[in-house]
């Protein structure tokens, strides 16, 4: 996989993810549980993150590395 792939998922997705929801989810009085919205898609997003950069991890060429 090229490394720019690796960049978009680990990087832009969940940048994507965060911001660009954020303009329909502050203006409403949408809440869930109790809690605005922006807030509720902000704590969802955490997971989100790390499945990302788990994923650009797993998508490295491991065997172009030097290995020690």
């Amino acid at each position: 996989m090229s490394s720019r792939f690796r960049i978009v998922i680990g990087l832009g997705l969940p940048f994507f993810a965060v911001l660009a929801p954020m303009p329909w989810l502050s203006s409403g009085p949408l809440t869930l549980g109790g809690f605005p919205a922006a807030l509720v898609w902000l704590f969802a997003c955490l997971p989100l993150t790390s499945l990302c950069m788990a994923v650009a991890w797993t998508l490295e060429n491991h065997a172009s590395q030097d290995e020690e």
